[in-house]
């Protein structure tokens, strides 16, 4: 059953039509700091403030706005995490990815593992190799197995898609697996249009994309915001006409901040005569890294190193528990170097290159407010983009 029918295993009762819809957009990166001087949305949207994120990356920002709670609490930060032993989804692959990198360290071997993994290896959420070295892969997990848009897509958590579904609310929801976003919008109008659901939850990729591209291009974005501000405007429009009532809400899950700098910690490394994953492990994620440690003597010399050479701190036990992102197993993380805002770690095991723009920074930085545009007042709330899920829930 294609997710955008997302209502469970309810296809077959069909509720009456309601007076009331309740649509929810997500379009992933879409700052405050990017929107607040626009009049993108205004008329069908006029309530408009930021949203504060949690630390790290979609991975764990989406489910935090998916369940209400904090990457403590539904378990994600990051797509990779330290796995437990014996529990890696890679385990079977360890021969494989222990052969020369000269034999399997090439883009058509990784596309292949990839795409085996998809299929044969249980990962249904979204899942990418990036540049991960492949002889790392058995030590590690993905905490997105399962597609975070339906029902069960977050075991740890209860999800919106639980509660409708607990409750047989016939619902709709749409995710990049339907499609580019103008065809997930057209998708979407369509079902609008039956009148026969009342909750729509709808997922846009494609303005994250641009700005990881295009964030040093504000004319850019500006005429990608009328592109949207076109479609769902429309889609509003058939929503209006077909209820009496409709809730109308457009939010995000992080800002987006310019590339200003870039810093090379693999180079830092290098010279400290330690073997990964021999001696320590260790994740460069664009904007932190993480490193698991095997001895006193490679945690002194990288934590010195680090501290000595790269812009950025260490994230210490008590800022981790005041930011909900200390786990007691350290699965993302040992020990955690975050970097300041617009300062990108290339090369990285995300890319080669830094991109043009980058999330994942410290939530206190201007450029990680997120943001929410809505057609309903909501006086001091909400603040935080786990208060999404408290709308949500109490739509229904």
């Amino acid at each position: 059953m294609p997710s955008r029918q997302g209502h469970g295993d309810l296809a077959t009762e069909r509720e009456l039509m309601t007076d009331v819809v309740n649509i929810f957009i997500l379009i992933d990166g879409l700052g405050w700091e990017w929107i607040k001087r626009s009049t993108f949305l205004s008329q069908i949207a006029p309530y408009r403030r930021p949203l504060k994120t949690v630390l790290g990356f979609s991975a764990g920002a989406i489910p935090s706005i998916l369940t209400g709670r904090y990457p403590e609490d539904h378990g994600r930060m990051a797509m990779y995490r330290l796995a437990e032993k014996g529990e890696s989804p890679f385990r079977h692959l360890k021969w494989l990815c222990a052969l020369h990198p000269s034999l399997v360290e090439n883009r058509y071997f990784r596309h292949a593992l990839q795409a085996a993994m998809q299929r044969f290896g249980g990962i249904r959420g979204y899942f990418n190799l990036y540049g991960i070295p492949l002889r790392y892969l058995p030590l590690l997990d993905v905490g997105e197995k399962a597609d975070i848009y339906r029902p069960g897509g977050i075991p740890e958590a209860t999800s919106i898609f639980d509660r409708l579904e607990a409750d047989r609310i016939l619902f709709y929801s749409y995710s990049y697996r339907q499609g580019s976003d103008q065809q997930i919008v057209e998708l979407a109008r369509k079902d609008i249009a039956k009148g026969e659901a009342r909750f729509f939850f709808i997922y846009l990729a494609q303005i994250d994309a641009h700005l990881h591209a295009h964030a040093n291009d504000r004319n850019s974005f500006e005429g990608i915001l009328t592109r949207y501000e076109t479609w769902l405007n429309h889609l509003y429009s058939v929503a209006a006409a077909h209820y009496s009532k409709v809730r109308f809400h457009v939010f995000s899950d992080h800002g987006m901040a310019p590339t200003r700098r870039t810093i090379d910690i693999e180079a830092i490394l290098g010279p400290l005569e330690l073997v990964a994953p021999r001696d320590y492990l260790y994740l460069l994620d664009s904007t932190m890294a993480r490193f698991w440690f095997h001895s006193d003597r490679a945690r002194s010399l990288v934590t010195e190193a680090l501290a000595r050479n790269a812009p950025g701190h260490w994230l210490g036990e008590i800022e981790l528990v005041s930011l909900r992102a200390a786990f007691g197993d350290r699965r993302y993380g040992e020990a955690i170097f975050l970097l300041p805002e617009g300062c990108v770690i290339a090369p990285s095991h995300m890319g080669r290159k830094a991109p043009q723009g980058m999330h994942g920074f410290h939530p206190n930085e201007a450029h990680s407010y997120a943001a929410i545009l809505s057609s309903e007042d909501y006086s001091d709330r909400p603040n935080h983009i786990t208060d999404i899920y408290r709308i949500m829930n109490e739509s229904v």
